[in-house]
Parts: structure tokens; sequence; C-alpha cells
């Protein structure tokens, strides 16, 4: 069995930029070379032949100006996303906390919410219904929780987000910018559980994050990323 938790290996991810709508009258001031030129996509490349490995119970930040490829790398590691070409592997279930809503259903109540999410996260509806109890209290929202999930602030499907995936006692966490959202004191009791989780459980940790706070307390390893490159791939020895 490999010793890495996560192996990404030359994976490139592009995305097809929309082209302004040409009409009839187009077609006819032009030639249909040019219109050809018109209409052929652009591309947007948000990950060009990236590669690293992260060993079974580190914990790595990714820092990076916005539109670097953070949040697209870490798509593609949960599975969200398909690269266009790598491959990558991991070993242990993943929880993942990338985008307020991601695997939410609007129409639902958050009790129902928790079904599907736990679910999706790999948890069976079993272990879901065990932990139902526990992830209302940790989330805070225990007089919503049978309201649609539409009525719910940014905080609070956050705060909900973060109480499954923690729950699920994740081998692999990957977090992506979400404590972020919500007030000071969901922030620390979040960042209490994650401290637990990498402490007693030596969960593998993937933070994406534009706080260097975050990453110096958490992380013993740093990735910088920059237009869809790693331009360094270093420890950090302060912690």
């Amino acid at each position: 069995m490999s010793q890495y938790a996560i192996e990404v290996n030359h994976i490139s991810k592009k995305f097809v930029l929309r082209k302004v709508n040409y009409g009839f009258k187009d077609l006819l001031l032009h030639s249909v070379a040019h219109v050809k030129e018109m209409l052929r996509p652009d591309y947007f490349c948000a990950l060009n032949d990236v590669s690293f490995t992260i060993k079974s119970g580190e914990s790595v930040g990714i820092c990076g100006p916005n539109g670097c490829g953070k949040t697209t790398l870490l798509e593609c590691i949960a599975g969200i996303l398909s690269p266009d070409c790598g491959s990558i592997r991991h070993q242990g279930r993943i929880g993942m906390l990338l985008d307020v809503g991601v695997g939410f259903c609007n129409e639902l109540s958050g009790r129902d919410n928790i079904i599907i999410n736990g679910v999706l996260q790999g948890m069976s509806r079993k272990e879901v219904r065990q932990k139902e109890d526990e992830i209302i209290d940790f989330s805070g929202i225990k007089d919503f929780i049978d309201q649609p999930l539409f009525t719910y602030s940014a905080g609070m499907a956050a705060r909900l987000g973060f109480a499954i995936a923690t729950a699920m006692e994740p081998e692999i966490l990957l977090i992506d910018e979400i404590l972020a959202v919500g007030d000071a004191d969901f922030r620390e009791k979040s960042l209490t559980r994650i401290r637990a989780l990498l402490q007693k459980q030596g969960t593998t940790l993937l933070l994406v994050s534009h706080n260097m706070n975050d990453i110096n307390e958490f992380c013993n390893r740093r990735i910088s990323m920059e237009h869809g490159h790693i331009i360094e791939d270093r420890i950090l020895t302060c912690q």
C-alpha cells in the first residue's frame, strides 16, 4: 500500500470561455473565414501539468492569488471535476468543504440535506442517522433544521456543511476558504474541531486559504500556485 494519501500526477484542466453571441447580421457583414475565427473557442488553462504527493497525516496549505487554480485543484481531487489529462489517486475517505452549498439541495430541509450530503461524502445512511443529532448540535441551527435550505443564510449553510464534513471523521479533509464564512464564535469552534481531527485521528489536511495565519497554524507544508502552476513547495518549520 502506498504511503501517500494523495498523489497528483501531471494533471491539467482547461475551461472553454464563453464567446459573444453573433447574429445573422454578422454572418452577412463578414467573410466565412472571419466568422469561423470569431466562433473559435478560447480556453482558460486553470491547471497546467501539476504534480505533487501528500503523505498520510500531512497537513498542506495551498495559497496563491485568485484564479491561480487552487479551487480547481481541490475539485479535481474531490472528484467533482475530471482533469483533461494526468491522474489523481487517494487513499481514505474524503471530507470536503469546498463551497457553501456544494452537495446541498435548496428545496429540501436542512435535515434532509444532512442525509444527502453525508451519503455523498461516503457515509452510509445508518452512519448519518447515528450522527444526525451531533451534526445538528454542532451546526447551532437546530431551530431551523426542518426549514428549506433556500431560507438559510450563507453562514448557516456553511455551519451545516462543516458539521457534516467533520462529523464523518474523514481520513482526508479538503477545505477551501469555508472558514471565512460565519461569525467569530463558530470560526473558533470550527478551528477547535480541525485541531482535534489532526491531533487525535491523524487526518490528512489540504487547506486552501488566503489567510496565512491559518496555514501557518495548521499546516507543516505550503504549496504556492500562480497561473495554474506550482511555483513553490516548501516545508514550514515554524509551527
